[in-house]
């Protein structure tokens, strides 16, 4: 095939190989928090304690190949029998489960140990295909539905029931997909592809071993459709480092046809469980315009945080639809100050007097 001024098009990169993408239909990144039903249980900020979270960590199965020009085209079709697949355990790395070879190296590339030329990546790329299946707990209809996979090495594409969901590299962050419009009811199909190197791996030169698959905690957990995408907290200490400085920002997002009034609000809670602060304001949030919250307070004689002694306190986050609780997301907040500041030349001198005398035998 040629185009009219003679020239042929450029054939379609395979997303490992290609440097222009590292992310497709991935959620932007945010801060860790679980979404909670009620108070009482995101007072315990244990994940496993939400009815809207469903651990995907065990034994999967698995398919593994020395290069990716040995697997079979339709590995990724929910139809494909997985008897003679191996188990694998999730999260851990395919190298120390029997499959390839761990390599540890201090610099270069293990791939390309000299003379790398960025960004080819080697035919002989092993790919590790896994398996299992998923079923979508009855109390998440009409909610947000979310796939985690907190960290896989090094690109990673998503599937379900045979659908591509997307793609990731940056493989020691999480990386997070809607997968809504992927379910159907009842069993689900979940596929995860992963190439040991991907143009991302270039990214990734570091003194320590090298080696693949899904290392960290896999999935689900679910929002309302009118929820927190993010926040951001501010906890530092006034001048006389006494007091501290309290600003919060939450952004919320709406998936759904209609404008939403929601309730927002916040507690701050001591160690010992007492109020410290506490607001809350109505906000309009439309399907095409999200919203940020924001708040501020001062606490008197606040209980800093420091490496000896690590005083936190605990944050609330709690959204409110037609005067009903539909989400309560927790937070660690400890108060601290860090700075450097300009010593004058008296004070330095002193300093080094003082220094100078306990280091001698006058100690």
């Amino acid at each position: 095939m040629a185009y009219a001024d003679g020239s042929s098009p450029q054939p379609v990169k395979p997303y490992w190989q290609d440097i222009q993408v590292v992310a497709v239909n991935k959620e932007k990144p945010r801060s860790s928090f679980m979404s909670y039903a009620d108070r009482e249980t995101a007072l315990t900020s244990r994940f496993e304690k939400s009815p809207y979270y469903s651990l995907l960590n065990g034994t999967w199965k698995f398919f593994f190949v020395d290069s990716y020009k040995d697997l079979p085209q339709n590995i990724t079709d929910p139809s494909v029998n997985t008897s003679s697949w191996d188990d694998i355990t999730v999260p851990g790395n395919w190298e120390v489960q029997g499959h390839g070879v761990a390599i540890y190296t201090n610099h270069g590339y293990e791939f390309k140990p000299k003379n790398p030329q960025p960004p080819l990546l080697p035919e002989a790329n092993p790919v590790g295909v896994y398996r299992r299946d998923i079923e979508i707990p009855a109390n998440w209809d009409n909610r947000d539905i979310y796939l985690h996979i907190g960290g896989a090495k090094s690109g990673l594409y998503v599937y379900l029931n045979g659908k591509e969901v997307g793609y990731s590299e940056d493989s020691k962050n999480p990386a997070e997909f809607l997968i809504n419009k992927y379910l159907q009811p009842g069993k689900n199909v979940l596929t995860l592809k992963i190439f040991r190197w991907s143009t991302g791996s270039y990214l990734e030169c570091q003194d320590f071993w090298r080696m693949s698959g899904i290392e960290r905690d896999v999935f689900l957990w679910s929002q309302p459709k009118a929820s927190i995408q993010d926040f951001r907290v501010v906890s530092t200490l006034d001048d006389t480092y006494t007091n501290g400085i309290f600003k919060l920002a939450v952004d919320l997002k709406n998936h759904t046809q209609e404008t939403k009034n929601l309730n927002v609000g916040y507690e701050l809670l001591d160690a010992k469980g007492n109020l410290m602060a506490s607001e809350a304001n109505d906000i309009w949030v439309s399907p095409a315009s999200p919203q940020t919250a924001s708040f501020e307070y001062d606490l008197k004689n606040v209980a800093p945080w420091s490496a000896e002694h690590p005083n936190l306190y605990k944050l609330l986050m709690t959204i409110k639809e037609d005067g009903k609780v539909i989400e309560v997301v927790p937070f660690n907040v400890g108060f601290r100050r860090f700075e450097m500041k300009q010593i004058d030349h008296k004070q330095r001198k002193t300093e080094n007097l003082i220094r100078s005398y306990y280091s001698t035998d006058n100690r």
